[in-house]
């Protein structure tokens, strides 16, 4: 068994990532953190940076990492900067500090990093980890539309968010060749929790436990339980299928079209005829106006990303007004 071998859950939003993520942290010896976003706000950035094996370059990607308030996870940011800056000479050793960070403040010897989105940067991870293990969770890309639809940040558009599970899901496939690569169906652990899991469990050489599958194992452990309030609580069926009743016919028809040949790859059937030439053009219409109507408050924030990328949270200040807006709360 490797300690050092890292866990990476991966995949489209809303595909079970989350609830992964909160069962592997029940286990004794794995500390899966909370989102990272560390593509998104570090490693894309890279060039903006600079070369952080100079102290300088480090010592600004870490205030502003750590500035951000999406990590919650973070219990001290002044000890996690300390150790960042002493340990933190390459992007890659920045990102395993970040994880290995929470896994010991958790008392625990494997770590891992869970961020849906990284499976665009899985074969990064894979090359950067020949040991790790890639766990990509595949979902009904009409049970994570319908799901995203609910989202706050997420588009309004269901081609949209078809195009997101299309995006996500054929990144993490591209190391489906790749020894690190595990594929884990959500339709799967939660009709067979204890199979899977178990199944799992011997794929990162760990002893399976049946109290993973208990909620109440986590109840000393608060930083690793995360998500909404149905990923903490014990595994249901209940949202299997759900897009049947959350969309239209027409909206399953458009995301259909959207992904449909990658859905059936994926094992996924289509319900629907093909849509109509107006259908379509209707989806993707309002899928243009969507994305317009979402960019415009962002443009302060695309700004800072395109003009000085290193100001980060600036650039997520922008994007939560946004997302509080659409959520009814006003900010003066």
């Amino acid at each position: 068994m490797d300690i050092e071998a890292p866990i990476f859950i991966v995949g489209a939003p809303r595909s079970g990532t989350t609830l992964l993520r909160n069962i592997l942290n029940r286990h004794p010896r794995i500390a899966i953190c909370g989102e990272t976003h560390f593509h998104h706000y570090v490693y894309a950035r890279r060039r903006a940076f600079g070369d952080v094996s100079d102290p300088k370059s480090r010592r600004r990607v870490v205030e502003e990492y750590l500035s951000l308030r999406r990590l919650r996870w973070v219990t001290d940011r002044a000890a996690l900067a300390e150790r960042l800056m002493r340990e933190g000479a390459s992007y890659q050793a920045l990102f395993t500090c970040l994880a290995r960070y929470h896994a010991e403040s958790q008392g625990k010897q494997r770590w891992g990093e869970k961020t849906p989105q990284h499976a665009l940067f899985a074969e990064t991870l894979c090359e950067w980890y020949p040991n790790a293990t890639l766990i990509h969770m595949i979902r009904d890309p009409r049970d994570v539309v319908a799901s995203l639809q609910r989202m706050s940040w997420a588009a309004n558009s269901v081609v949209q968010n078809a195009w997101t599970w299309r995006a996500c899901n054929l990144a993490a496939q591209r190391c489906s060749q790749r020894p690190q690569y595990l594929p884990v169906r959500y339709e799967t652990l939660v009709n067979q929790p204890e199979r899977e899991l178990a199944r799992i469990c011997a794929r990162l050489g760990e002893e399976y436990v049946p109290g993973m599958l208990d909620p109440r194992e986590q109840a000393e452990q608060p930083l690793a339980v995360t998500g909404p309030a149905r990923a903490r609580q014990p595994i249901t069926t209940e949202r299997l299928d759900k897009w049947r009743e959350e969309l239209t016919a027409k909206e399953v028809s458009q995301i259909e079209w959207a992904v449909g040949r990658h859905m059936e790859a994926f094992g996924y059937q289509r319900s629907m005829d093909p849509p109509s030439s107006l259908t379509i053009a209707r989806g993707l219409g309002f899928a243009v106006f969507d994305a317009v109507r979402r960019r415009l408050p962002q443009l302060p924030g695309i700004w800072y990303y395109l003009a000085r990328p290193t100001k980060l949270a600036k650039q997520e200040a922008w994007i939560r007004r946004r997302v509080l807006k659409r959520e009814g709360i006003v900010l003066d």
